[in-house]
């Protein structure tokens, strides 16, 4: 299984978006989903986005990819994309947040967005 999330970057800061109730696990992240059969994982993150925040984006190109905790063949990969529009509304989300990389830490990230993030900051791809 692939699971592919978006880094979207404005003035220094990068989007997360906090998980509904409804969600398997509740927490903060980088907005994306699962990789459909017949899917490329760019194909897919611009599916999710539109679904989940109602917006049309942009992806610029891979960043990185983890493993997902307890499933040794899922990875979530990281790309760097582009809002196609701030008209974001949300249907599967709580709330989103644009929020300074240093911050992340006071997130309750879910745990693969919290390995993903120190590998991004690693590299300086956060900023």
């Amino acid at each position: 299984m692939i699971v592919v999330a978006a880094v979207f970057k404005k003035a220094g800061r990068v989007l997360l978006a906090e998980r509904g109730e409804e969600a398997s696990q509740t927490g903060w992240e980088f907005p994306g989903g699962k990789v459909e059969p017949g899917e490329t994982p760019e194909q897919a993150l611009a599916r999710e986005i539109r679904e989940e925040m109602g917006v049309a984006i942009r992806v610029i190109r891979f960043l990185e990819a983890v493993q997902l905790p307890g499933a040794t063949e899922a990875r979530l990969m990281a790309f760097e994309a582009r809002l196609e529009s701030e008209a974001i509304r949300l249907s599967s989300h709580r709330q989103y947040a644009w929020v300074e990389p240093g911050e992340l830490e006071n997130f309750n990230l879910l745990p693969a967005d919290r390995e993903l993030v120190k590998k991004l900051a690693a590299r300086n791809l956060l900023a």
